[in-house]
């Protein structure tokens, strides 16, 4: 069956199904090596594991039957360069044609420099919050000169090899504790020949990251991003900046870019959103998040999962904004269907109804 007819009472629906996958997010593992305190990791009862390089390869030439696939980004809920074949799958990834693109907290990228020049990875997410190394040392736990160190090595390895890729980006966790640095942010990149920041705000997962939140009103954004902006000419550097107050409109980025993500056991989620379980806090408001699969690679092909009708009407819903929205509703705080994402009151199952990345608030790379 190459489409899904839907009964929607006066009408019918009718959803083409196409293995029109674009972008795969693999993680392939989540474990990490770091316990930075904004994290996913610090607030699951998830357990720890990783694909061994015999599934990833079962996974990755199942890839084959999407001809519209273009990026592989290693990367989920741990740190992809402390697997044990890290850089067998980054060789597989590029023999194959594909664009590689992986996030990482840069504290091995200098150990694996000339292999990931060699091999063509096209872009590297590096997390750095803070320029200042006794606030960055509080929020990721580690040195932060090791970690300019390892990331200036792989620029001066690069120019040493004649080379442009890969292309380097920063990704920033926008909070209380570090928005008065931003400006530091850029003169860092600037110092580093970083030209992508990538901002984002803070997800709470607990009640004290409550307090951490800047979307809240208690800063004036219009003038913090029009301030950075009027640097980005000296510093030869593309910001890319969240929103900072709840809007209408909701665009779920991994519905839009046809991708999804695939969990180190397997589990096919639909976006980093549901690819764990934890507790997380909008605007103070405590809801579960359950994680929700639409299958398993290992069990299943990926192209019938993509294909599946479940997951094509939910695909279909998201993009056009076909759920409620419990974030700006008047009973959000009485009414059962927002204490976890099980289902909405319109029947959703998972329910997007409180996603702040849907709202723009929080970015993925």
């Amino acid at each position: 069956m190459k489409e899904i007819d839907l009964n929607c009472g006066d009408y019918s629906l009718v959803i083409q199904k196409k293995n029109d996958l674009k972008k795969v997010y693999i993680e392939i593992t989540n474990k990490c090596n770091l316990n930075c305190k904004m994290c996913f990791r610090r607030f699951w009862n998830d357990p720890l594991g990783e694909m061994s390089l015999e599934q990833f390869k079962g996974i990755f030439y199942s890839l084959e039957e999407f001809p519209a696939l273009e990026t592989v980004y290693l990367g989920g809920i741990g740190e992809p360069t402390i697997h044990p074949d890290f850089i067998n799958i980054v060789k597989l990834v590029k023999e194959a044609g594909y664009r590689l693109e992986f996030g990482t907290n840069s504290t091995q990228l200098a150990k694996y420099a000339d292999s990931l020049i060699n091999y063509g990875v096209d872009k590297i997410m590096v997390s750095i919050d803070a320029p200042e190394p006794a606030i960055y040392r509080d929020i990721r736990g580690t040195d932060f000169f090791g970690i300019e160190d390892n990331i200036l090595a792989i620029q001066k390895r690069k120019k040493e090899l004649g080379r442009n890729l890969p292309e380097i980006g920063i990704e920033v966790v926008v909070m209380k504790s570090n928005v008065n640095l931003l400006f530091g942010i850029l003169q860092l990149a600037n110092k580093l020949d970083i030209n992508h920041i990538l901002f984002s705000n803070v997800m709470p997962f607990s009640e004290s990251l409550t307090k951490e939140i800047v979307y809240d009103g208690s800063i004036d954004y219009e003038k913090l991003v029009n301030d950075l902006n009027t640097v980005i000419g000296k510093y030869k550097v593309r910001l890319e900046f969240p929103k900072f107050n709840l809007q209408t409109e909701r665009i779920c980025q991994f519905v839009e870019s046809k991708s999804t993500v695939i969990r180190w056991d397997g589990e096919v989620a639909p976006c980093y959103r549901f690819l764990h379980s934890y507790t997380e806090f909008i605007f103070g408001r405590k809801k579960e998040v359950i994680a929700h699969s639409f299958g398993n690679v290992f069990k299943e092909k990926l192209s019938d999962i993509w294909t599946s009708k479940d997951y094509e009407v939910f695909r279909y819903n998201v993009k056009n904004a076909i759920y409620p929205s419990c974030t700006d509703c008047s009973l959000r705080n009485v009414c059962d269907f927002t204490k976890d994402t099980e289902f909405d009151c319109w029947g959703d199952n998972p329910s997007c109804a409180d996603c702040l990345w849907a709202r723009g608030i929080s970015k993925c790379p």
